[in-house]
């Protein structure tokens, strides 16, 4: 993301928010990676999960190459995630062409009636259910396992506000809820801990700050805090939220 900011002719101002951390049952996932076989897919929707599922494969005494002679079909949410995949030996069978809970969905179905199949879906200790909801909907048995669990990063959340008030910022770029989270927390008070879901109001961000969302889930984060979106990425991905940060800046200044 620094790389694509520095450029197109922007100042990255890097400043992580959050950091990932194995989850509370390591176990649940090396145990799921035994029975891998016995899924129809693996469906990973982000990139901080392929490190964890590797280690999780080794632990199980399943290799990536074993993994390929399976009927097990990878699906990974977004080109990122899938360039992760394909670098630890995973390649993904399918990259659905929106990069969202029911992009996801609809490219599974499209495929034949997924009613019966079953599908493991490692994701962090507290993500959201909406991918695992859709699927069951449709008769998908989903087995939902923690591959890592995100926190926040003390003191990030406080910094980042001081950078906004103190007018060091044009625009802030947000790739993740969790994020959004440590961010309204750190106005709010709250106390930084492994739990991210709390709800709380954050003030408002000056209108001359643009906030860019990577997609719908974490334009819905932001806007659950309190806080505006002024543009969304168009694809969900890296290069379009610069994108989408570079039209915020040519609108700002016609």
């Amino acid at each position: 993301m620094a790389f694509l900011l520095e450029t197109s002719g922007a100042i990255p101002v890097h400043v992580p928010l959050t950091s990932t951390e194995p989850p509370s049952d390591p176990e649940a996932l090396v145990q799921a990676a035994r029975e891998l076989s016995g899924y129809d897919w693996l469906v990973v929707t982000s990139a901080r999960t392929v490190g964890p599922l590797q280690s999780a494969l080794r632990a199980a005494g399943m290799s990536a190459e074993r993994l390929k002679s399976t009927k097990v079909r990878v699906c990974a949410v977004g080109p990122r995630t899938g360039e992760a995949l394909e670098a630890a030996g995973m390649p993904p069978d399918l990259i659905p062409s929106r990069f969202h809970a029911e992009g996801v969905v609809e490219s599974i179905r499209q495929l034949g009636d997924p009613a019966g199949l079953r599908v493991l879906f490692p994701r962090a200790e507290k993500g959201r259910d909406v991918i695992s909801r859709l699927l069951r909907e449709v008769g998908v048995h989903v087995e939902v396992v923690p591959a890592y669990r995100t926190i926040a990063v003390p003191g990030a959340g406080r910094r980042l506000w001081d950078m906004v008030d103190t007018g060091q910022l044009d625009a802030l770029t947000f790739t993740a809820g969790s994020a959004v989270a440590a961010f309204a927390d750190a106005r709010s008070g709250a106390k930084a801990s492994s739990d991210l879901a709390t709800r709380r109001e954050a003030p408002e961000i000056p209108g001359d700050v643009g906030v860019m969302a990577l997609g719908p889930a974490t334009a819905a984060a932001l806007e659950g805090r309190g806080i505006r979106v002024d543009r969304v990425a168009q694809p969900h991905t890296l290069e379009g939220l610069v994108s989408a940060l570079h039209d915020w800046v040519r609108v700002r200044n016609n």
